[in-house]
């Protein structure tokens, strides 16, 4: 069994201090830092520890002080892993002669190490600090090799000054080995210049490290820098919530909640200093009455924005188009391969084949595919070279099956080199027609990349369900292109009878018109399992901490567990979720007097009026959790998974585990899609769930602990942002083939091309388990069977988009588990927040570009 761990800044626990001279460098990767050093601890005379700790360069002979746990290791037994290490002065001559034999300094070696401490003995260290010219007195060290020697100790003593000045404000020796890596020796004045590139610089390091290194280094509160770094930052976060840019309101309250600073006075000024250095752009856009809003954004969406706005309205040259022989071509096509199309899909077929830029959407069942392999046989015989994309690997793997021609992602259509895409403006992709699908997915700025690429002459097709999930990304780009009118448009509606058969795709349809969709129950209809349909609904439900604190209140309450005088009176409020307090300020509440009887002591508890059905005497006696939900649920389905003992929880765990393997075959590809990453149902608690049985740590497997996040060799992962470098990107699932324990890699094998991609240690931090995933992160992709958990418990995430998304990601099986009310109220919300973003307008011409 093979296991080594190390511990990220951000969840580190450093508790103890080790002192030593290191006896031996047992392993060191130049690469990453990542070390395995035996040490001789100065408060243990005669043993000999191991730490593992990230450093740039250690020797034999250092005398270090490390920061961090101790911690024991299955197979190599008790090892101190260390969080900072910092180089202290040899303690001992010996010490000092090993340390400077270690190989340390080109040009001394053991032998000359020996004649120098011999020679200076404790002034050995001062000699090299501030006299080091003195060394030509030792026999044997001739002016050349002094040059040698001093080049060599002026880059020891740099990196020591680094790590040094980096650990000395909080940076974790992990972190500060890239960032010499990176920086070298002018790390520290990068860093003292301007400390928050460090959030830009490197993944893992975000705005408030950064802050932390400013505030430490002496940099006020409220000077123009550290706002200034602020404003980047929420502009920046605006991404996350798909926005392109934000308003003066808005920049000036997430700013003060950030650096809790009032900036009425400075705010204004700050922003057009910042326009004038153009470290952000403002475009100003019409309100609802008209009125012009100044708008501010990052520089990258800025640019993407206007530029996709431009390239969209610019007609190009054109082509001349032949109509009647199109129109004869799709007829006598159709009818060589026996095929009929709809009037809608004919008419994007030979629509689309005729426009510079057009869009082509519909939902589920409508024929996109169809119509999409006719107009790509119809481009080829005019003679046109055609080809096709998509943002995932899985999108364009579907793709090539579906069209029978190869697909690339547009990632890999694009190429890349240090900095960015091959393919741009002056070296454009080799196509008269691009054909790109899932394009609800795109943002802006890959957008704007993929654009640049495309010759000026080129045809562009976008290709998408208008009505899913918008991009992870900023922007509404395929909705905002649709709702311009500036693009011509050709949507289908018709959903075919072939089609009409799925449950997947007569439910999609009906969630997506705001209807509540009726779906079996497998514990009511057993036979459905069997019978071919497609979509289930398992009746089940979690407890809430509402619920679960109420539950533990009663329970000592009749355990005699809590004092009388405490627990009169709303005692139990203590327990109860945010929010519910409330309601007892309005007298929401119900009085309910314990019976004598059922407790050596009559007092009094308030119950909120949701409890006010429980039986506190059977509550209190229940074994389990699913009992003590049964209990405080009040009216629990007839078909609940509950009265077989199962929660949602178990249910989902069930599905997975058993019950989809045993009936669609144990190579079945499942994958959870939960609304959230919190919660008992979320993908955190999922993945710790399903991971723990279905790939449990074993005799001779291997594992890796990265902060709370552990993989093992089996594993599904996905990886979370962009690596150019690697060719992996934000939403690629795979397995994890293998693990080495000793450098900190491993080695991911990437679905559903089996690619293999070599992962480092560093690298190993945009990894993470994938048995659960968000339902955001499935866009583009498609499975054998879905898992959807749909609780109230989500209910900040239930928008009719989302599960929309979720349901038409299932190819073969798609599963609810929870309850009906919690899908009721998806299908029933729809998602009106607004993305901030200005590419309609500019496509509208409502505002210049």
């Amino acid at each position: 069994m093979n296991q080594i761990t190390y511990t990220l800044p951000d969840t580190g626990h450093i508790n103890e201090v080790l002192k030593g001279v290191v006896d031996r460098v047992t392993f060191h990767n130049p690469d990453n830092g990542w070390s395995i050093l035996k040490v001789l601890p100065f408060d243990r005379p005669g043993t000999r520890e191991t730490v593992v700790v990230h450093q740039t360069k250690v020797f034999a002979g250092a005398t270090m002080e490390f920061e961090g746990e101790w911690t024991v290791h299955p197979k190599f037994g008790r090892q101190f892993k260390a969080v900072h290490a910092s180089e202290q002065k040899p303690a001992t001559a010996s010490a000092l002669e090993k340390y400077l034999g270690s190989g340390l300094i080109k040009g001394v070696g053991p032998k000359t190490a020996k004649k120098i401490v011999g020679y200076f003995k404790d002034q050995t260290l001062d000699v090299f600090e501030s006299d080091i010219d003195r060394l030509v007195e030792v026999p044997g060290i001739a002016h050349k090799k002094l040059e040698m020697i001093s080049t060599a100790w002026a880059e020891h003593r740099a990196i020591r000054d680094v790590m040094m000045f980096l650990q000395s404000h909080g940076i974790s020796t992990l972190f500060s080995v890239r960032i010499y890596k990176e920086y070298g020796q002018d790390a520290i004045a990068w860093i003292t210049q301007d400390p928050y590139r460090l959030a830009s610089d490197f993944f893992g390091i975000g705005f408030f490290t950064a802050d932390k290194v400013a505030l430490s280094i002496g940099l006020g509160t409220d000077s123009p820098p550290r706002i200034t770094a602020g404003i980047r930052h929420v502009l920046s976060a605006a991404r996350e919530f798909g926005h392109c840019y934000l308003t003066f309101p808005q920049i000036k309250e997430q700013v003060k909640e950030l650096l809790e600073l009032d900036l009425s006075q400075q705010l204004e000024t700050l922003l057009a200093g910042m326009e004038a250095q153009r470290l952000l752009m403002r475009r100003d856009l019409l309100d609802g009455n008209g009125q012009p809003v100044a708008c501010y954004y990052a520089r990258s969406l800025y640019f993407d924005e206007a530029y996709v706005a431009k390239r969209l309205s610019d007609p190009g040259a054109g082509r001349t188009f032949d109509q009647a022989r199109i129109d004869r071509w799709v007829t006598l096509y159709c009818q060589r391969c026996q095929m009929q199309l709809s009037v809608e899909q004919t008419a994007a077929v030979k629509g689309v084949v005729q426009q510079q830029f057009s869009v082509f959407t519909g939902g589920p069942g409508c024929g996109k595919t169809t119509a999409t392999r006719v107009m790509v046989r119809l481009l080829e015989a005019m003679g046109l070279k055609v080809m096709l994309a998509a943002p995932t690997g899985r999108a364009a793997h579907r793709m090539s099956e579906v069209i029978g021609k190869p697909a690339k992602t547009i990632h890999r259509l694009l190429g890349w080199k240090a900095g960015g895409f091959k393919r741009n403006e002056s070296s454009p992709i080799k196509t008269d027609f691009l054909v790109v699908d899932e394009c609800s997915m795109l943002d802006i700025n890959l957008t704007a990349s993929l654009l640049k690429a495309v010759p000026k002459l080129s045809q562009v097709v976008f290709i998408g369900d208008c009505d899913q999930l918008p991009s992870v990304g900023a922007g509404n780009v395929l909705k905002d292109i649709i709702a311009s009118q500036a693009v011509p448009c050709f949507r289908l509606t018709q959903v075919f009878r072939q089609a009409q058969s799925s449950m997947i795709i007569k439910f999609a349809h009906q969630i997506n018109r705001g209807r509540m969709p009726w779906i079996k129950s497998p514990f009511k209809y057993p036979s459905i399992w069997q019978d071919g349909t497609d979509c289930l609904f398992i009746d089940s439900d979690e407890a809430t901490k509402e619920q679960i604190a109420f539950v533990s209140r009663v329970k000592r309450l009749y355990m005699n567990d809590v004092d009388p005088e405490t627990s009169n009176s709303g005692g139990v409020q203590e327990g109860l979720a945010p929010g519910d307090a409330r309601d007892n300020d309005h007298g929401d509440l119900y009085e309910f007097r314990v019976a004598e009887s059922c407790s050596p002591w009559e007092t009094e508890i308030a119950i909120p009026k949701k409890f006010a059905h429980v039986d506190l005497v059977r509550l209190a006696g229940t074994e389990n959790r699913v009992e003590e939900l049964m209990e405080v649920v009040g009216k629990v389905h007839p078909w609940s998974s509950l009265h077989y003992g199962l929660s949602a929880l178990d249910a989902v765990k069930k599905l997975y585990l058993e019950w989809i393997p045993k009936y669609l075959g144990k190579n079945t590809e499942i994958q959870i899609l939960s609304p959230m990453t919190r919660g008992s149902l979320g993908t955190l608690s999922l993945n710790r769930e399903i991971q723990d049985i279905h790939n449990p740590m074993g005799a001779g497997k291997a594992q890796l602990t990265v902060g709370r996040r552990v993989f093992r060799t089996g594993d599904r992962v996905i990886h979370r942002k962009n690596n150019y470098d690697l060719g992996v990107f934000n939403g690629d699932i795979g397995i994890i083939d293998r693990i080495n324990t000793m450098d900190i890699s491993c080695t991911v094998r990437f679905l559903p091309d089996n690619r293999l991609v070599d992962y480092q240690q560093t690298d190993i931090m945009e990894l993470d388990l994938a048995y659960a995933i968000t339902i955001h992160k499935s866009q583009g992709s498609e499975f054998e069977v879905v898992i959807i958990p749909v609780l109230t418990q989500h209910f900040k995430m239930l928008f009719r988009n989302l599960i929309y998304t979720g349901i038409t990601r299932a190819r073969k099986l798609a599963v609810f588990v929870g309850t009906r009310r919690a899908l009721g109220m998806a299908v029933g919300n729809q998602d009106i927040s607004r993305r901030q973003t200005a590419l309609q307008a500019l496509l509208s011409k409502e505002v210049n570009v």
